[in-house]
């Protein structure tokens, strides 16, 4: 991984599109100690004080876009198998959050660029707390994400990098035949499939639980009509 070092920027994402449009090769990644401008889903501010990792890795699969929602639970799962090395209770929720305690300790923003079919790149943006988030954060989000300091996971922005370069890349090709299906069951298995959510993708809400993933990667949900397998949107907890 060529990873650009940077200290604060707006959003490693917004950089690395930048770079990736100048024609910036797979594997290309940006790196930095504080985002002014950090985003997650449907552009919520990601809170990005120093002391803890934000990271935007350029891939180029040879993917179809119906395929493209793999390649958001392989990178989570990548995520999560580097950091559950020094805890085995984290957990992850769909669509790529890895929980501890039932609260996101990590977050990914995965972007792109796309024309009808075609896949030019994707952009997968990392975020993950080291540091307590007490006496910093809303108080409003603190009910909700915790940090690896709070969880007595510990590690340095620098140990973790290297772990997380090694997993990304086993798991980066795995988003075909056997080994999709091997990382779509992995991800199951560390799934928190314990509680209903209410299922929101901007347009409309059902409650339900999720019980499995398709064989495309869509989450299915258990709702009160029955089984429905959604492809985009997020859980809010109920």
């Amino acid at each position: 991984m060529n990873v650009h070092r940077f200290g604060t920027v707006s959003s490693t994402n917004e950089l690395l599109r930048e770079m990736a449009e100048e024609g910036a090769p797979e594997w290309t990644a940006v790196l930095a100690e504080e985002q002014t401008e950090g985003r997650g889903r449907r552009g919520r501010v990601w809170y990005s004080p120093p002391g803890n990792l934000y990271l935007s890795v350029l891939l180029k699969p040879d993917i179809s876009v119906v395929e493209l929602p793999r390649m958001s639970l392989i990178v989570s799962l990548a995520v999560h198998c580097a950091l559950r090395q020094r805890d085995v209770s984290l957990r992850l929720k769909w669509p790529n959050d890895v929980l501890w305690d039932g609260r996101k300790l990590a977050g990914i923003l995965m972007e792109g660029k796309t024309k009808g079919e075609t896949v030019h790149y994707v952009i997968a943006g990392i975020g993950i707390n080291l540091r307590d988030l007490r006496g910093e954060y809303p108080e409003e989000l603190i009910a909700k994400a915790t940090s690896c300091e709070e969880a007595g996971i510990h590690w340095s922005p620098e140990e973790l990098l290297v772990n997380l370069e090694r997993s990304i890349d086993h798991h980066r090709l795995s988003y075909r035949g056997a080994a999709w299906k091997e990382a779509r069951d992995e991800w199951c298995a560390h799934a928190l499939w314990d509680r209903d959510y209410i299922y929101d993708d901007g347009t409309r809400q059902m409650r339900g639980r999720p019980v499995d993933l398709t064989s495309d990667g869509y989450l299915v949900l258990q709702t009160e009509s029955g089984r429905m397998p959604v492809q985009t949107g997020e859980l809010v907890e109920v």
